[in-house]
């Protein structure tokens, strides 16, 4: 009995070492492995709990990155509903004047239910920088369903890499007096990272209510990029990258 006893030991031992060992790669080589590479021109804002790239065209986040982890959704910080001006913005971000009355949802890109860990956090939630104008049936409804997804992932896997944001192209209608562009899409990649063996999805939804199920909007990463010329994940060793990105498998996550 003891000889079984030390061999599970060992074993999980083992498990643990090779845990820790993927996590110290990742925060070793990996400053913020949740970044999208940057393009010509941009410049990454860093917010307590997450961080963006703006878009002054489009007056809105071009992507918003963050880690969130177990221990983050166990929270107790109350949604404060105080929507300011991003004081960090150089050109000034959109203000309540360009939704108020526009039919828009001022839509989280990192939704608050994220960011309860923290007051501070929680606050910053509410900048204008994170917001992007979403039709109410969408914001309530499917953008919700997944965002509550994504809080179960983080508890099922320990940690998730999420980047989010809208597809922002030519064309689009605006809002307000900033001309506030309103996305026909969003999208969500993610990662779980910690696990021996990693996987990857992402998302593409429609700016407009929908009774569908999560697992038709799945695409894969690579697939996303090809969407939004976006480079996500591109920090991670290539072999790995390569993997990741083309995996397309809901089951994988259990939708």
């Amino acid at each position: 009995m003891n000889s079984i006893r030390q061999f599970f030991f060992k074993l999980s031992v083992v498990f643990l070492i090779s845990q820790i060992h993927a996590q110290q790669y990742l925060t070793a080589s990996c400053k913020h492995p949740e970044f999208p590479k940057l393009r010509d021109n941009e410049m990454v804002i860093k917010h307590s709990g997450y961080s963006l790239v703006y878009n002054e065209k489009h007056e809105q986040a071009s992507w918003v990155a963050y880690i969130l982890t177990k221990k983050e959704t166990q929270g107790t910080v109350k949604r404060v509903n105080r929507f300011i001006e991003d004081p960090d913005i150089p050109t000034g971000s959109a203000s309540n004047v360009d939704y108020n009355k526009s039919g828009y949802d001022r839509g989280h890109l990192a939704p608050a239910a994220d960011m309860k860990w923290s007051e501070k956090v929680m606050e910053e939630s509410f900048f204008f920088s994170n917001m992007s104008p979403q039709v109410p049936a969408f914001n309530r409804g499917i953008w919700k369903k997944l965002e509550e997804k994504v809080r179960d992932w983080a508890i099922c896997y320990d940690s998730i890499l999420v980047v989010t944001g809208p597809i922002l192209e030519n064309g689009l209608k605006t809002i307000g007096k900033n001309e506030v562009s309103i996305p026909n899409y969003y999208f969500k990649a993610l990662i779980d990272y910690k696990h021996n063996k990693s996987k990857a999805i992402a998302f593409i939804i429609p700016n407009e209510g929908s009774t569908e199920p999560l697992k038709k909007f799945v695409c894969s990463i690579h697939e996303l990029e090809a969407r939004t010329g976006l480079n996500f994940f591109y920090q991670l060793e290539d072999q790995l990258e390569n993997t990741l990105e083309e995996q397309k498998c809901p089951t994988c996550w259990n939708l």
